[in-house]
């Protein structure tokens, strides 16, 4: 049983739900058989981990039915039916959380039963209610938002065709669900183009599939759409035309000036959209502008100073953190380092301090060491930068590169070319031999190997005509992520300026 779809679930439960789910088997409304309460109560003594060996079938039969002969037909019996149960109770929990659903499925059903006073009272009740919620603060997303709006104002038309149906108010309401009908399908459609083109990363879109013909045909008409809506109102026009504006900057031939016409436009409702939209949303800028600039490697525009703004922006609007109160994935990370490229070191200082305990616990140990040994680096600490990289755990793929690339710049500092050797020997059979490392990091990690080599060589023994090619080298790399290129330019002055000062 230790591998059943039972403890599968189980597994995921709260101790607060634990106590829920017992209430649950016990109630005779959810479940009728003794035996099937009582195989969960010695289930639940094994809680949280649900590992233990005494979870066996022929064990646990032992304490359900002691002293009867163990039967496997009435026990895979048992677990089936408390299995049920336990995917009932998840559905419900669900559900539970899903206040618009809940509304919109009692209307349904008050209407199919024909309760027409308690329905007119209700659908008054819901139509003040999210008329203009502060949608901010609320748990779903927009596009969840107008499809309430539009069921129900569909249930309210669903009654006025019965009894009111040529009345004016009628036919507001019919416009009303329709409006509302559109305005979710297109907030739906341009979310859901936005990972398509994330699936389709360094290909060539397919112009005559029906996610690009249904785009084109979007793009042909959202600006009447737009001035229509923007007449009835301001709020729903600015979420619109945010997402609309979204749907330009994440485009393949998007340019800078429609990253900058989304970001402005997405200030402009940040305080009438839920958190977890403005989250993604500012998430999506910083992938659109990533985009651009790899796409026009030459433009003028300070890149990681714009991208560790938009960070800053989720901080400040609340929304750094996930809705499950941690940082999932590689934002904490990319943040540090986006500082430290800027030698920004007291903002890694000031984020450790705040979300250090916010990372998912998986990575949280290595993310904070991480941030320590950029810490170090940055007040020139930089053998104690080595022994902080030193301790982070390699079983995370993502951190060997940024590993191997700070420990690079710290032999450079301590001018120890032999330890830069090994280093970047290992580094580079590493992303020769390794065939998960992708074309982009193999040509970053191998181009700072080499320029970090020209430098040593530069400053033992200074060549001017040599600097200078370097120097127009470095200025022309299209490097994919520039950070390095700009730490490269540094170090050449520094040599420069060194030079001059023993002249």
């Amino acid at each position: 049983m230790l591998k059943s779809s039972l403890l599968e679930i189980i597994r995921t439960f709260t101790k607060q739900e634990l106590i829920k789910f017992e209430d649950f088997v016990r109630s005779p409304y959810h479940n009728k058989k003794e035996n099937v309460a009582k195989l969960y109560v010695e289930i639940k003594e094994y809680a949280p981990d649900f590992t233990d060996a005494n979870l066996e079938k022929e064990k646990i039969w032992a304490k359900v039915f002691p002293g009867k002969e163990y039967n496997y037909g009435i026990m895979k019996n048992l677990i089936h039916e408390l299995t049920k149960l336990s995917e009932s109770f998840i559905t419900i929990e669900y559900s539970f959380n899903k206040k618009l659903e809940t509304n919109i499925d009692l209307l349904a059903a008050l209407t199919e039963r024909q309760i027409t006073k308690v329905f007119l009272t209700k659908t008054d009740m819901l139509t003040k209610i999210y008329d203009n919620p502060d949608l901010k603060n609320e748990n779903y997303s927009v596009e969840e938002y107008y499809e309430f709006l539009y069921r129900l104002y569909y249930l309210k038309s669903f009654y006025e065709s019965h009894h009111d149906v040529d009345s004016k108010e009628s036919y507001e309401t019919i416009c009303s669900h329709i409006e509302y009908l559109i305005y979710s399908a297109v907030i739906t459609f341009y979310k859901y183009y936005n990972n398509y083109l994330t699936r389709i990363y360094k290909k060539i879109p397919d112009k005559v599939n029906a996610t690009e013909i249904f785009n084109a045909g979007m793009n042909n008409i959202i600006s009447k759409l737009l001035e229509n809506v923007k007449v009835k109102s301001e709020k729903d026009f600015l979420i619109l035309k945010c997402f609309h504006e979204m749907n330009i900057a994440v485009d393949t031939n998007a340019d800078i000036n429609s990253y900058f016409n989304f970001k402005k436009s997405l200030i402009d409702c940040s305080e009438i959209i839920p958190k977890e939209d403005l989250r993604n949303l500012l998430i999506c800028s910083n992938n659109s502008l990533r985009d651009i600039k790899k796409r026009n490697p030459d433009l003028e525009i300070n890149f990681r100073k714009e991208i560790l703004g938009n960070f800053d922006l989720m901080i400040e609007n609340n929304v750094f953190l996930e809705s499950s109160g941690f940082i999932e994935g590689s934002l904490f990370i990319n943040y540090i380092e986006y500082a430290f490229f800027l030698k920004d070191y007291e903002r890694i200082e000031i984020l450790a301090k705040k979300f250090g305990n916010k990372i998912s616990e998986g990575t949280r140990e290595n993310d904070n060491i991480f941030s320590l040994a950029l810490i170090c680096y940055g007040k020139k600490e930089y053998n104690k930068s080595l022994e902080y990289l030193s301790r982070i755990n390699y079983d995370y793929f993502y951190m060997k590169h940024m590993v191997k690339n700070i420990q690079i710049l710290n032999y450079y500092e301590l001018n120890d070319y032999i330890s830069f050797s090994y280093v970047a020997d290992s580094y580079r059979h590493f992303i020769s031999k390794n065939r998960s490392v992708t074309s982009d990091n193999k040509s970053i990690s191998a181009d700072l190997c080499n320029s970090v080599n020209k430098l040593f060589k530069l400053r033992e023994s200074f060549d001017k005509f040599e600097l200078e090619k370097f120097r127009k080298e470095s200025e022309k790399s299209n490097e994919c992520e520039p950070s390095y290129k700009y730490w490269i330019l540094d170090k050449i002055s520094e040599i420069e300026k060194q030079l001059a000062v023993n002249s």
